[in-house]
């Protein structure tokens, strides 16, 4: 099972993750994959500077804005599974 997890310190705060969040919570329920992925939350990833950060498994992105993250799902997640 695939986990996103979205960092929600304070910095990612800043840059929108609460947006992210609610955008992959979207697209899960959306695709129907509320059984076959997972997300969380998580503080501090130490690239602040980079956008929001997020771990889909044990890989790091960074999404400065919704559709990036959107990208992402698409190629990580959708494309994958």
């Amino acid at each position: 099972m695939p986990v996103i997890t979205v960092c929600v310190g304070s910095a990612c705060h800043l840059k929108g993750s609460h947006d992210i969040i609610n955008f992959f919570k979207d697209a899960i329920k959306e695709a129907g994959l509320e059984n076959k992925v997972e997300l969380k939350g998580s503080f501090c990833m130490d690239k602040c500077t980079e956008g929001v950060n997020l771990l889909i498994d044990d890989e790091l992105f960074h999404a400065n804005s919704v559709d990036e993250a959107r990208g992402i799902f698409q190629r990580e997640i959708l494309e994958k599974i």
